[in-house]
Parts: structure tokens; sequence; C-alpha cells
């Protein structure tokens, strides 16, 4: 009985959690008000106590019109600025972690979700239904040397924004590299998937990025593949890798589908493999030619 009733008070009296500054001061106010009510009742039972034995030196009608006067008013105002005080701190503590929290899965420069918080979804959705695009900017280290890193930046931020208009709310999209991003796509087959890709390479090869009075132009590329109920990041990230290599070798600014699980290589990497030697020696191509 006792432990039901201190379980009871403790969580009457526990400020939580809040959204909203409002909801501080509303629930400060309650629990003040709570607190007024339970030291009421603890000052009545103690002068009525005190009146059964005679040790009130006034009369007892005269301690009840003062108990019911000064505690309650008394009690409420120091609890209600006390626990606006801890709220209030609560609140803002609540508020930087989350900020934290936000910014340790943000990629800062494109807006979008970094690798980090692009793995955690991965590993904690179910695999069925959902499809993982990869995409790369054609030629990005080409813009680099040219234009200087300012304008990649640029670039970034636009192709960024595509995507995340293309896909907004129902993937997720991350930057998972230098200019590379994932896409997983939740209800997704192949045919839709490989679709909203194609609009992708639209929507980028249309784009014209304005820095110091020229204009870039930018392509991209990508890969397909829908989930397997065993893949993991690695296996399922393969096969897009080695779609998109195929999209570079195959002259870039394309999205293809990636091969059947039946007909995967047996080294998971090679594809990222081959296909960075490709983006090297291509740039190098560009930089000789230019």
């Amino acid at each position: 009985m006792i432990g039901s009733l201190r379980e009871w008070v403790i969580r009457q009296l526990t400020l939580g959690h809040f959204s909203t500054r409002s909801d501080v001061v509303w629930r400060a106010a309650t629990l003040a008000a709570k607190v007024g009510i339970l030291a009421l009742c603890i000052h009545l039972a103690m002068e009525a106590t005190m009146a059964q034995f005679g040790l009130l030196p006034y009369p007892f009608s005269d301690s009840v019109k003062m108990i019911f006067i000064m505690s309650p008013t008394i009690s409420f105002m120091i609890g209600f600025v006390a626990y606006l005080l801890v709220g209030f701190a609560i609140y803002d503590l609540s508020r930087e972690r989350s900020e934290f929290e936000l910014l340790s899965r943000t990629d800062q420069l494109s807006g979008l979700a970094n690798r980090r918080a692009f793995l955690e979804t991965f590993d904690e959705c179910d695999r069925q239904g959902k499809a993982l695009l990869v995409f790369d900017v054609d030629h990005f280290k080409t813009i680099n040397d040219r234009y200087g890193h300012a304008a990649g930046d640029l670039v970034i931020v636009a192709v960024a924004g595509i995507l995340a208009k293309v896909f907004s709310g129902r993937a997720r999209v991350a930057r998972v590299g230098g200019e590379e991003f994932a896409v997983l796509l939740c209800d997704c087959g192949l045919a839709e998937a490989m679709a909203l890709g194609e609009v992708v390479r639209m929507r980028v090869e249309a784009l014209r990025v304005a820095y110091e009075g020229e204009e870039i132009t930018v392509t991209i590329s990508g890969g397909v593949s829908t989930l397997t109920m065993e893949d993991s990041f690695t296996s399922a990230f393969s096969r897009a890798d080695r779609a998109l290599y195929r999209a570079k070798h195959q002259g870039r600014n394309q999205i293809l589908p990636a091969p059947a699980v039946a007909e995967e290589p047996s080294l998971v990497d090679e594809g990222a493999l081959q296909r960075r030697r490709f983006r090297d020696a291509s740039s190098g191509r560009d930089r000789a030619a230019s």
C-alpha cells in the first residue's frame, strides 16, 4: 500500500517531456497545483493531530482558516517557480540533444541524410518491397578541376535538391560519398524504381548551375537493385553499384538495372573497384583533353 502510494505520488510530481515552452508552463502549473493540494492535506493532518493532543496555542478553527488561505498559495507559488525553472532546463537540453542527433545524421553540404543514417535505416528496415538506387554525378572531378570546389559544392546541392523532390515522402535519400547518392525506396518494384531513376536523370540533365557568369551542365548515372529478404547492405549496394559501373562504362548519363541475384559475380566489391578505376582513367583523359 505504501509502495503503491509512493509510486503514485512520484508519477504525479514527475515533469516528463515537453514539445513546446507552453507545455512547460502548463505542466508546471498542473504540478504546482498538485503540490499545493498535497501540502494542504499534510498541513491539515498535522494541525488536527496537534489539536487532538492539545498542543495548538490557538483555536483549531482559526488554524484551519489560516491553512486554507496561506498553505495552497505559498506552496503553489514556490512549486510553480521551481518546476518552471527545472522544466525550461529540461526542455532546452532536450532540444539541444535532438538538434545534435539530427546534425550527426545529416550531411552538412547537401542537407540529406549521411551514410551513417542511411546504414541505420537500411539495417532496421524490412527488405520486402524495397529498391536501392545508387547515383553518381558524371565527370565530377572535371567540374572541380575546371571550376573549383565551390562550384562542385553547388552541383552537389542542386542534385541533392532534385533527389529530395523526386523521392519526397516515400524514401530515405542520402549522400553516401563525395558525389555519390543512395536512395532506399519503399513499396516499389524494379520497373517503378527505374522510372523514378529516369526522372532524376532527366531533371539533372536539364539542370544548369550558375557559377561566376558561367552555366555548368551536369549529368548523372545510376544503378537500381530490388532487395531480397537475405540482403545485407553490402550485397544490395554491390548489385546497384555494378549496374552504376555499367552505366558509366556504356557512356554515362543513364540508369541501368542490376543483374539478378543468381547472375552476380562472386566478388561483391568487383564492381566498385572497376568503377573507381574507370572513373580515374576517364578523369585523366578529360584533363589531358582539356
